[in-house]
């Protein structure tokens, strides 16, 4: 497994937008069909809102019981800002303060999307396995699976309706790649790429 995206936080404040996705990845991070070595991440990006959006951004947080703080990284093209973390997150909530350049300073909570009613992103696997089984045995090489495998939850990719989906993806060395897009609650396949 290449990528497991197995949780995201979301959280909102008056002066920032906070989404946090964690799991574990490969590194270095390769879409080639080759799985690799992974390690833990939490990945936290901010939309600032308005005035917030100048000057650098920093951040302190606690995850797993231990203590982060680091400046954010701007993105190039978008006007968010991120940090890669070497952890992943087991916990329900991430508390985070935010200061920027001018020395604003807010704290917000960012709460799990997980619910009970969902699935987990190995019973997404599954499913993906069954509906693919036909199309992945191009990977299968001496009885093992010559691919990547990368799962990632999602928020609703269609529409704005809500939602959250599991996407599971197998990549091989050759470029191809079969795909399932699931329900994460009622575990319905809504898009496949075979």
């Amino acid at each position: 497994m290449s990528e497991f995206r197995e949780n995201i936080f979301l959280g909102q404040s008056e002066s920032f937008s906070v989404t946090i996705i964690s799991g574990k990845r490969e590194d270095p991070f390769l879409m080639d069909g080759i799985a690799s070595a992974t390690r833990d991440f939490t990945l936290i990006t901010i939309t600032p809102k308005g005035e917030t959006s100048t000057g650098a951004h920093t951040f302190n947080t606690v995850i797993n019981g231990t203590q982060f703080k680091g400046e954010f990284v701007p993105h190039p093209f978008a006007s968010t800002f991120s940090a890669d973390l070497n952890i992943r997150a087991n916990q329900r909530e991430i508390t985070l303060t935010i200061v920027n350049g001018n020395s604003h300073e807010e704290s917000l909570v960012a709460r799990s999307v997980i619910t009970d009613n969902m699935i987990d992103g190995i019973k997404a696997l599954e499913i993906a396995e069954g509906k693919l089984r036909y199309s992945l045995k191009i990977f299968e090489q001496n009885g093992n699976m010559n691919a990547e495998i990368y799962i990632r939850l999602l928020e609703n990719p269609i529409d704005n309706s809500g939602g959250f989906y599991w996407y599971v993806a197998f990549v091989g060395t050759c470029g191809t790649i079969f795909a399932a897009l699931i329900d994460s609650v009622s575990m319905q396949i809504i898009a496949l790429r075979n």
